[in-house]
């Protein structure tokens, strides 16, 4: 996979994503609007109670980012602040969901909506994902 610094070079270094390596991984969702219809729908697809728990236990912090501001919007919901992370953002398309592992790699990216099943098997998959299931079951 490759870095994050590669792909999305202000991710890590500009704003307050850097904060977060090595503690969560990310859902970045990039939205034109802050009303967006498939962010709506992305985040129906988060919020639905049994998924709540699953995001929560593999550290998942999901970011809203629309032109100049970007929030916090699981698993509390920030205020907007101003972000220059949209104009980053390799696509050209108005919807792009993210996913950044701990180690700060892109380790997903789609311009449609994600299904929580494909998000956590890709993450269950992960070697640091893995060391913690391991963990956690002793």
């Amino acid at each position: 996979m490759l870095s994050i610094f590669l792909t999305i070079p202000l991710t890590m270094h500009s704003q307050s994503l850097f904060e977060y390596q090595w503690k969560n991984r990310l859902i970045v969702i990039f939205t034109e609007t802050s009303n967006s219809r498939e962010f709506q729908k992305q985040m129906q697809i988060l919020n639905q109670n049994q998924n709540q728990a699953g995001l929560n236990d593999r550290k998942i912090k999901v970011i809203h980012v629309i032109p100049d501001k970007h929030q916090i919007v699981f698993p509390e919901k920030s205020g907007w602040q101003n972000s220059n992370l949209y104009q980053k953002k390799e696509s050209k398309i108005d919807f792009e969901v993210i996913l950044i592992g701990l180690d700060g790699g892109v380790k997903l990216r789609e311009t449609n909506p994600v299904e929580i099943e494909k998000l956590f098997d890709l993450i269950d998959s992960m070697p640091m994902r893995k060391a913690e299931m391991r963990r956690n079951d002793n």
